[in-house]
Formats: structure tokens, sequence, C-alpha cells
């Protein structure tokens, strides 16, 4: 052991060494040429040696300022190679917010006006990388010029330039447009396949551009079909296959198109139908589909069409198959086709297929092409892909679930009430807003289902159940306590008995969350959830007529915790000065039921007060919201820290008629969920969630994507292999996604259990997203 320490030891030592010694090294030479550079009779030679060995320190991470003035004179005197490295080496060590680069500028017009071909296009070329967006003005009037200049060479260099300029600084050159639009009829076609790129970024901003040179577009596209370009533009047996996929692509901004135009697209389809086993051949047959499927096209447009989709569907390439899927979807999002069971396989194990990205579009296309028997299948796979897959990617998981909703909102279903079932599954995966949302469809579906009375009230009771459940696993987030916590608000019995229960129940959810906060840990959602917490205890003393003494004593130890801001704090206050007349504030409540009068939400009863108070300098009143933006005098010498809640978290309050979800004080209007976890179901803490690492089995080489990846993955967990997919289950799988029957199972009808029942017998803490185990 001794020996091997020493070894580790001296590795650790030669690495040091070797780090140090390069640093040294590299700074030593540094020292060099910078004594060169200041030699006043360097060679020109000489100067692009030490700059070649400037630039490659730079890139090294070492810096070499010195060398940025030789490069800027190289640029501007020297020969027309010494003028190519100049330029050269401004563009590796210069930015564009440099000093220097504000000199070079005057280089570069200097060298544009030039009759020196390869001098201008070296300008054009640096002006890409050296201009900054405050100095296109400068450059625009001459560029213009060179658009007209006799050499394609140059022209084609203006086109780039103009198209970057656009990108930077669209406001000031959308107005060559007209110029650019005029050169489609260049005589080179390699001019036209620049102008075709950038009308390609123009269409969104200046449409008519393109609609003037759609007849030139349609005279191109036949040429190139027809072979009558230089043989150099050919590439894997098609003519200038991204000139037909730019001309295309700028198609698909036509209004309506005329026959001849489908014509087009027909002909180009059947003429890259033969190499689209090759990525370039498939490119061009993607980019005609989604053009056909943009516009529309009939039935017998579209059927060769959807034939080259089976066959990019079945290729053995992962590639290929990927473009096959996205074009199925393309497709779906317009015509409701049946799918056969062959492209029903091929679906399945792509859904089980190793690479991540394949699983994301088979998801995607399931989401699109779902249907009332299937929806709730299709919203499982989705949760399940997010809670394994998605933990740290945000965008992907917020796309996701973005899809699971619609089809809970599109597909809901008042007697199984699987769409509610699907929102508990969705809920504790959802981050900020998406869990706002989630959190007020479940309150709204609930407060105002549709169907048979009796059958909302026991979804009600399952519901309420599946939270309460759910609150007592080991992990749970925020989001669905605060569910929780309105759930038993709203829907507890009027008795005393019932109230004094609910209230025992929020008093000691309130105790453990207090109990567990560390003091130097302030969070903004665990401050929402005690805030829900003490409106849900308010609105269920109202309604029962009924307190207990645990109740204020919570009130005085929040008001004393760390976590109690100003809000926080008034809220307490607010509560515990109504608890002493809480049974007239009941009584008050039932007499106005009783002989149906509405209540004043606009409080114009105490008009005249708050206007004598506000004479008397008393402070206005400020909502939740205006608390976070200013800040409020402390009522009590009680410590406390105000959490600062970013802009874009406000929401819109709820419509839910409660004390929880209604004003300021709504939960939907939480800035983010956190999540509890504990050792046991009786004490929490906060953690942050993280998945487990799973090791998938290599998909890329040097090569490529691998090829013919079995699509029953095997994936490695720690020190063992488990076959994620089995016969039976991707039987099972395909019977509730396509209505096929299983083996074995003819003449026996499948009945389905209430998606509320499973969720309630659900291991909940699996239902989370995973976290990583702790060494």
């Amino acid at each position: 052991m001794a020996s091997c320490a020493r070894i580790w030891e001296s590795s650790q030592c030669v690495f040091f060494m070797r780090e140090n010694e390069e640093e040294w090294l590299i700074q030593d030479c540094l020292r060099l040429v910078k004594g060169k550079l200041c030699e006043p009779s360097t060679k020109p030679s000489t100067i692009i040696k030490c700059l070649a060995f400037s630039i490659f320190s730079e890139l090294s991470g070492y810096k070499a300022e010195f060398a940025y003035i030789h490069a800027v004179k190289l640029a501007q005197y020297g020969s027309l190679a010494e003028k190519k490295m100049g330029y050269l080496a401004c563009a590796f060590l210069l930015r564009e917010c440099d000093s220097l680069s504000v000199l070079l500028v005057n280089t570069i017009f200097r060298d544009l006006t030039s009759k020196n071909m390869y001098v201008v296009a070296m300008a054009l070329s640096a002006s890409c990388h050296l201009v900054s967006p405050d100095q296109v003005t400068v450059l625009l009037p001459v560029l213009e010029e060179k658009l007209k200049h006799p050499s394609e060479y140059v022209r084609s260099k203006a086109v780039i330039v103009l198209h970057h300029f656009c990108r930077v600084s669209p406001q000031l050159c959308l107005q060559y447009a007209n110029q650019v639009k005029v050169m489609v009829g260049d005589r080179d076609p390699g001019v036209v396949a620049h102008v075709l790129q950038f009308l390609i970024d123009v269409a969104e901003d200046l449409p008519g551009v393109v609609m003037d040179v759609m007849s030139a577009l349609v005279q191109i596209q036949n040429q190139i079909l027809d072979g009558k370009l230089p043989h150099e533009y050919t590439y894997k047996g098609l003519h200038a296959p991204w000139m037909q996929i730019s001309i295309i692509r700028l198609l698909q901004y036509l209004q309506e198109p005329s026959m001849d135009i489908y014509m087009l697209i027909q002909k180009t389809l059947q003429n890259a139908m033969p190499q689209m086993q090759n990525y370039i051949g498939s490119a061009i047959v993607c980019e005609c589909i989604a053009t056909l499927v943009k516009h529309k096209a009939g039935d017998e447009m579209l059927a060769s069409a959807l034939l080259c989709v089976v066959d990019l569907m079945g290729s053995t390439s992962s590639n290929l198959r990927y473009e096959g899927l996205s074009l199925l979807e393309k497709v779906l999002e317009q015509y409701r086709l049946p799918l056969s069971p062959a492209q029903q396989d091929v679906v399945l194990s792509s859904l089980c297929h190793p690479d991540q990205a394949m699983k994301r579009r088979t998801l995607s296309l399931l989401c699109t092409m779902a249907e009332a028997h299937n929806v709730e299948i299709v919203c499982t796979q989705v949760a399940d892909y997010v809670r394994d897959h998605c933990a740290h990617n945000p965008y992907i998981q917020h796309d996701l679930i973005s899809r699971a909703l619609a089809l809970t909102d599109r597909f809901q279903n008042s007697q199984t009430h699987w769409h509610i079932a699907a929102l508990i599954r969705l809920l504790p995966l959802a981050q900020d807003k998406q869990a706002k949302a989630i959190q007020r469809r479940i309150q709204l579906t609930l407060l105002a289902g549709s169907g048979n009375l009796e059958d909302i009230i026991v979804a009600r009771s399952k519901v309420l159940h599946i939270l309460a459940k759910y609150a007592e696993s080991k992990t749970v987030s925020t989001s669905v306590i605060e569910v929780y916590v309105w759930c038993l608000s709203q829907f507890c019995g009027a008795k005393v008995d019932d109230g004094q229960q609910v209230l025992e129940k929020l008093v000691s959810l309130g105790c453990k969350v207090l109990r567990n906060q560390e003091p130097s840990n302030v969070s903004q959602g665990i401050q929402n959830l005690l805030i829900s917490i003490i409106h849900s205890a308010s609105h269920v003393a109202e309604k029962c007529g009924t307190t207990i003494s645990s109740l204020e004593e919570l009130l005085q130890e929040i008001m004393k915790s760390h976590l109690a801001d100003a809000y926080l704090r008034h809220t307490c206050l607010e509560l515990l000065a109504s608890l002493p007349h809480i049974s007239v504030i009941h009584r008050a409540l039932q007499r106005s039921i009783r002989s149906e009068k509405q209540f004043d939400f606009t409080l114009s009863f105490v008009d005249k007060f708050v206007c004598e108070s506000l004479a008397a300098n008393a402070m206005p009143y400020q909502p939740k919201l205006l608390h976070i933006a200013v800040p409020v005098p402390e009522m009590t010498s009680l410590p406390s820290d105000s959490m600062t809640a970013p802009p874009d978290t406000v929401a819109l309050p709820s419509t839910c008629p409660s004390p929880v979800s209604s004003g300021t004080s709504s939960i939907i209007d939480f800035p983010r969920s956190e999540s509890f976890s504990s050792e046991d179901s009786k004490s929490w803490s906060l953690r942050s969630p993280q998945k487990e690492d799973i090791l998938a089995k290599p998909l890329w080489s040097r090569e490529g994507r691998t090829k013919n990846v079995d699509p029953f993955v095997y994936v490695g967990h720690k020190d063992q292999l488990a076959v994620v997919t089995s016969d039976s289950e991707m039987q099972h799988l395909a019977s509730l996604l396509f209505n096929r029957q299983e083996p074995g199972a003819a003449g026996e009808e499948t009945s389905q259990g209430d998606p509320l029942d499973e969720l309630l017998n659900k291991d909940f803490q699996k239902l989370s997203v995973l976290k990583s185990e702790r060494s």
C-alpha cells in the first residue's frame, strides 16, 4: 500500500511539473517573440512567424496582447501574402469590441475600393469577423457596389457579407434585399446558391421578395433536375442538392401554390427517391414532404410521399428512422391516418430505442396521434420519461409536460377522471409556472367538474386520499403539498369534529415544516407553503366555527422563526386577531348564506375608514407582490429575511373562490416548487432531487452513429445488466396504444380499472424525480 501511495504521489508531481514546464516554456517563447517584434528592422517573414506563434499561444490560453498591433500593421501595409496573414491574425486575435478593430475598419474600407480582386475578397472575408454591428453602416454603400462586381468570386463574397450583416443588424440591411433578389438570375451557380441562403433568412420578414422571384426559382429547379449545371455541383448522384433544398424550402412561403408548383415538387421527390438511403437524398425528400403537408396537397399527391415516410421509418439507420418519425408527426398533424401493424412495430421499437433523442421524438409522435382510447397510456409514458431522464434538462421537460397537459385538456373524461390522475402524476415533475398551471387545472376540475355530482364527490374523496398518501412519501414536492392543503380546506365536512380533525392535520404539517428547516436556509417555496397552510386553517375555522389551541401556538412559532418575512407575519397576525371571534364570523357567514345575500367583495363599507386612516398618515395596504418590490416596516421586533422573487414569476391570480386560491395569496402564484424528502414519513427536510446514474450502451464512435442497434436495449446499472423491455411488455404496450389484441387473449374483454384507484395503489416515491444515491 505504501509503494502504491508513493507511485501515486510521484505521478501527481510529474503531471504538475509537466504542466508548469509547458507554461514556463510558452511564457519564455512569448518573451522572445515580443523582443523580436520590438526590433526596428524586423523582416516581414519573421513577423509572420511571430504572429503564428502568438495565435498558437492565444488558442492555448496564454495572452499575447503585444502582438495585436503588429497584426493590424501587417494587414495595413504589406504584400498580398503579408496582408492575408495580417487579416488572419486579426481574425484570431481581435474581437469586435477591441479598440484596434475600430482602427482596422478604415483598412477594410480602403481595401474594398482596391482594383485587385483578391485584396477585395480578403477585406470582405475579414469584415465578417472584425466589423461590429455599430460600424455596419460605414461599409454598406461600398458593399452594395460589390454586388455588381465583374468577378463572380467577389459577388459571392459580397452576398455572404451582406447575409452576415443582415443577421447582426437586420433593421439596416433588409433594405438591400431587392438588390440581392435580382442576383437570382446570376450567370454563376455559386452566386445563386448564396443568394438562395440569403432569401431563406429574409423570407419571414419580407415574404413579398420571395414571391417576386418565384418564377425564377421554378426555372432554376427545372434546370437542376435536367442536369444543366456543371459537373462539380453533383454530389452523391444528385445535382446541386443543397440548392434544391433551399428552393423547396422557399416554396413553402407560397400562399396558394399552383398545379405547376405541385408537379415540380413531385418531380423533385421522384428524382431524390432512388438516393434516399443517402442522407442528402433523404433531406430533399423530407423538404418535399414537409412542403406538401404544409400546403395540404391532395390525396393523390400525398400518396407517394407517404411511401417515402414508410421507407424512412423502416430504415436500419437511426438518423433516417428519426427523420421518418418526424415526417410522420407532421403528416398526422394535418391528416388522421391509421398506421399499419408494421408501422406500429417501428413506433414501439423506437420508443424503446437506446438513443434518448429517438425516444423523445417517439413520445412527441404519440402525443400527436393520441386518441381517447390510448391517451392515458401516452401520458403515462411521457410522465415516466420525464421522471427518469429529464431531471437535468428543463427545456425538454417543459416541452413534454406541455404536450401531456394539452392531452389532458383535449380528452377529459368525467367518468374515469383519468385526466386528474395524469395531472397528479405530472405535478411533482413540473417546475415554476407549469406547476402553477397544473395546480390551477386540478383546482378548477375538482371545484367545477362536469358530469354526475356523485361521481365528482367520489373523485374528490379519491384525490384527497391520493394526496394524503403522497404527502406521507419519502420524496414529495411542495406543489403537491399545496394542493393537498387546499383540498383539505375545501372538501372537509361542515361539522365541528371534521373541522378540528382538519385543523390538527394542518397544524401537524406546519410543525413538520418548521421543525426540519435549517436556520441558514430561507426558501420562498417553504414560505409560500406556510402561507397556504395558514389560509387553509383560516378557511376551515370560519367554515366550521371552531379552532384548536395548537393553531395559535403554531402561528406564534411561525412568527418567531427565521422564515417569517413581513408578509408571512402579517398573515399570522390577521388569523390570530380573528381566532377569538371565529364563532361570530361563522354565524355571520351562515346567516348570509341562509338569507342568500351577496358578499361585497369591493369592501365599499370600509371606504370611509380607509380614507380617514390615510389622512392620519397610516400606511397603505400593499398586496403580496408589492411586498417583494417595496420593503414594509416591521410590525414586531422579530428577525426576518425577505426573499426576493424574480419578476417573471408573477402570474395572474386564480379564479377559484377560496381563501387559498384568491387574491394575492393564491398557491398558483407560488414562484417555484421545492422538494421535501426524509428518512421516514414523519421527518421532513429539504433536499434537491437528482436522477440516478444510468449507463447506456454507447451509440457513437469515430465512424458515426452505431448501426443496427437492437431495439431491446440492455442498460447497465451499477454492476448488473437488466433488460428494459420484453416481448410481453411490448405486446401489452401495443394493445394499449393501438388497440391490438394480445396473443392468448382472444375473446377476452380487457377491463380497465379506475385511474385514480390505480394511482392510489402506486408507490409514490417512484412517481417523483429520481435521486442519486448517497455514498
